[in-house]
């Protein structure tokens, strides 16, 4: 007996999407593993590779936390919407010397900065590992400050910035006084501005009342000792005696305190610098003395 034979079935081809839609999402050979069907990858998909929903729309997020879009169009991933992740760079050195621990983002960039005209060589500051500025070559650097005048400059005199304050000693009728010139910035000027003097120095006429080298020394510059020096003759004559008589400098007697008049006389000038009685070799010079009329001589 014949046995019958089994029909044999037509044979078929089963293509990749046939394959696809009878699997499920089964990643083949050469495939994408990002496509999932119509629903968006879970990482960021690149530009062009392949999808399956056309006008799919999809939101991530950049390595600059910023928002990037991304559509299904005729198969393929592109970009929808994106902002730019790479700003431009700030400058690698301020213009301006930055403070040590300031931020920086110039890893290991340096930085010269000049100084004073005084000093040539420039400070460098680097960009350290820890995103802070720091000094990597100090330049020391320390131009003498100006010097300050000899003579007392007057109140309101154009001065030079960063000078200070200056020290002066200023004759008066309380003798020779300290007194300060400050360099202050008026406007857009640096002027001097002098430290006001008060001095209350006795009357002329109380020289004539010391009786000692000493009391007539506390008595300020309004008063000076006189020795009697060696006249010759003829000429002026000599001091009459020792005493303390006014520093005023005079050539007639109006110039003189009230009582007194002005005489040129021969004085010891050694003893007259020197009250403690040093000697030297002069022994006569001659002054106008303001002198009670007692006290007044002429020439013999």
């Amino acid at each position: 007996m014949q046995k019958k034979r089994k029909v044999l079935r037509a044979p078929f081809i089963v293509t990749v999407a046939a394959a696809a839609s009878l699997a499920g999402a089964v990643a083949l050979p050469g495939c994408d593993p990002t496509v999932q069907g119509g629903s968006c990858p879970e990482e960021l998909p690149e530009t062009g590779s392949s999808c399956e929903a056309d006008d799919l729309s999809c939101d991530y997020t950049d390595s600059c936390d910023n928002p990037i879009g991304y559509r299904c169009v005729d198969g393929a991933w592109q970009v929808e919407s994106e902002m730019s992740c790479n700003p431009p760079p700030p400058p690698e050195c301020p213009a301006e010397m930055p403070a040590t621990g300031s931020a920086c983002w110039q890893i290991g960039a340096g930085c010269a900065y000049g100084g004073p005209p005084d000093c040539p060589d420039p400070t460098i500051v680097t960009c350290g590992e820890d995103g802070t500025w720091s000094v990597t070559v100090a330049v020391s650097c320390n131009p003498p400050p100006p010097a300050c005048p000899e003579e007392l400059p007057a109140d309101g005199d154009p001065c030079e910035a960063g000078i200070g304050t200056c020290s002066f000693m200023m004759p008066t009728g309380c003798g020779p006084l300290p007194v300060d010139g400050e360099c202050v910035l008026q406007g857009d000027t640096w002027r001097w501005q002098v430290h006001e003097l008060f001095c209350n120095p006795p009357p002329p006429e109380e020289c004539l009342r010391a009786a000692t080298a000493d009391a007539c020394a506390s008595l300020g510059p309004t008063c000076q000792w006189l020795v009697p020096g060696c006249a010759d003759e003829p000429g002026p004559p000599a001091l009459a005696a020792v005493g303390c008589f006014p520093s005023l400098p005079c050539e007639t007697d109006k110039a003189c305190p009230a009582g007194t008049l002005c005489q040129e006389v021969v004085v010891n000038p050694c003893v007259a610098s020197s009250p403690d009685g040093v000697t030297c070799a002069a022994c006569g010079e001659y002054k106008n003395v303001c002198v009670p009329p007692s006290a007044a001589t002429t020439s013999g």
